[in-house]
């Protein structure tokens, strides 16, 4: 494992602490050698993850230790031991990567074959036994759909939806409904969710209802933009978990950096309302 981790460690190092007077010459002329790079680092205590620095989201991670640190923190105050999490969305899985160390089971789900390559990668050099990993997404119905692949330079922007980003390729992927995959896997019905799937949520909502209503789900987190009061802009996301009986509240920033107003917000089952 360190013949992996220190090689990517010394880069690390060298971009964000080495001094001399030509560091920012070097950097700055011969940054496009370095946007190549796929490096392993070491993640989240004694965890490993590889990074490639020309990635958005990956580049995040290497500079800053996490994405979505708020997203982690949650985690690890609200995992039980003995809890199901759903990643959706899991990209290379940075999420996962936590999840896996603070509850039994991870499923991870990931339509994109470039993300899908890297996820498998980080789970296995980790020798993590408890993450299942989906090759796919989750939507309406199951089936095939076609995925909208976003540039390398923000692979995390790839969604079932078009529009989302600019698109450099498309694919035909599996879709599993989430009640469906329940039905037959009953162990992997989770607990916590986190859906991340650039604007399609409410696909993945559309076909877990029964989940939805089981009294299973404990926690869901989403991403979505901000509307004027800054609530959920989709509504079809808002309608679907208000009539399951789920209250929305405003969770965190997705990206701090980012100024395309998403938001992460927090669904949990209304316990005053199913009194009533």
């Amino acid at each position: 494992m360190n013949a992996r981790v220190w090689p990517g460690e010394g880069v690390r190092w060298y971009l964000t602490r080495a001094r001399h007077p030509f560091k920012n010459y070097i950097v700055g002329h011969y940054w496009r050698i370095f946007e190549k790079f796929h490096v392993w680092i070491k993640y989240d205590g004694s965890s490993v993850i590889n990074v490639r620095l020309g990635d958005y989201l990956q580049q995040q991670i290497f500079f800053a230790g996490y994405y979505e640190r708020p997203l982690v923190d949650w985690l690890k105050h609200t995992l039980q031991p003995d809890d199901i999490f759903w990643d959706v969305g899991a990209n290379i899985g940075a999420i996962s990567l936590v999840a896996a160390g603070l509850c039994r089971r991870v499923v991870a789900f990931e339509p994109d074959p470039r993300s899908l390559e890297c996820l498998r990668k980080n789970v296995a050099a980790n020798g993590l036994t408890n993450v299942d990993i989906v090759a796919g997404a989750l939507g309406v119905k199951s089936g095939t759909a076609t995925l909208y692949q976003a540039a390398g330079s923000n692979t995390g922007m790839t969604s079932l939806v078009p529009g989302r980003a600019i698109v450099v390729g498309q694919k035909n992927v599996q879709v599993f409904r989430a009640d469906d995959l329940i039905a037959g896997r009953p162990d992997f019905a989770p607990n916590v969710m986190k859906i991340d799937v650039e604007g399609a949520e409410h696909l993945v909502l559309g076909g877990a209802s029964a989940l939805l209503r089981s009294g299973r789900l404990r926690a869901l987190v989403f991403e979505d933009r901000r509307d004027a009061n800054a609530s959920p802009a989709n509504r079809e996301v808002v309608a679907r978990l208000i009539e399951a009986g789920y209250r929305i509240a405003p969770f965190a920033n997705s990206d701090t950096r980012a100024h395309d107003e998403m938001y992460n917000f927090l669904a949990t089952p209304d316990i005053a309302a199913a009194a009533s």
